[in-house]
């Protein structure tokens, strides 16, 4: 009897957490209620109180669901690049973001809880520990992205004037412009074929093998011209 009150404690605390995103993404965050919360998972508000304290408290678990899509994924980029140092780091780079970009679009729920954060909630005073939350979580993915174009600079593949710090940076802010256009307009800005063209650019920028093929380029022309 006591496993089965845990195993329905769990499905109701389940449902108020699916609901709540539904919810939130309707009326954002600051908007909705607790009430409005409970009829959508079909409890009473009692229930909703039971598993948390308060609108906050809900949020934040809401919070602990969302992962972005690059999350784990560059840990695991520089281990490989560690691992192999036969390996492409820009071509690993790429296919990293891009398999980041098809588990986002592949995944519905985690769509709407990304959306909720970054386009719902309204970062407000009593806002402050998912303020706190979201700061910590982008400062890691900063500091992911950071170590990634040092090992990328370490192996002479960063393009001058490119510091690891810069790069770190331009790519942070690209990525993380791209994400919050595709959640605002999902039918036209589709990470996985636009957003990609603009992140395949963006890397060719900062490749040095590259930027040494193109200079060359214009002077080989003649030449094959000539002959």
């Amino acid at each position: 009897m006591a496993k089965r009150t845990k195993e329905e404690a769990e499905q109701t605390r389940s449902a108020v957490l699916t609901a709540a995103s539904k919810v939130f993404l309707e009326r954002g965050v600051a908007r909705a209620t607790l009430e409005e919360v409970a009829q959508a998972a079909g409890v009473t508000r009692g229930a909703v109180y039971w598993h948390f304290r308060d609108k906050l408290d809900l949020f934040l678990a809401i919070s602990e669901r969302a992962r972005m899509p690059y999350e784990g994924r560059l840990t695991d980029l520089v281990a490989r690049l560690e691992a192999d140092p036969s390996l492409d780091p820009f071509a690993e780079f790429e296919k990293t973001i891009e398999a980041g970009f098809l588990a986002l679009e592949a995944n519905a729920e985690r769509q709407r809880l990304l959306t909720i954060l970054m386009l719902r909630c309204e970062y407000v005073e009593e806002m402050a520990p998912a303020i706190e939350r979201q700061r910590r979580a982008r400062a890691l993915f900063r500091a992911e992205l950071e170590q990634t174009c040092a090992l990328i600079a370490a192996r002479g593949r960063l393009a001058a004037p490119w510091r690891p710090e810069a790069a770190a940076d331009a790519l942070y802010l690209v990525l993380v412009a791209l994400l919050q256009e595709s959640l605002q307009t999902p039918e036209k800005a589709r990470l996985t074929v636009q957003g990609m063209v603009l992140v395949r650019v963006f890397l060719s920028a900062l490749d040095a093998a590259r930027s040494r093929d193109a200079a060359r380029a214009p002077d080989a022309l003649p030449r094959a011209a000539a002959g």
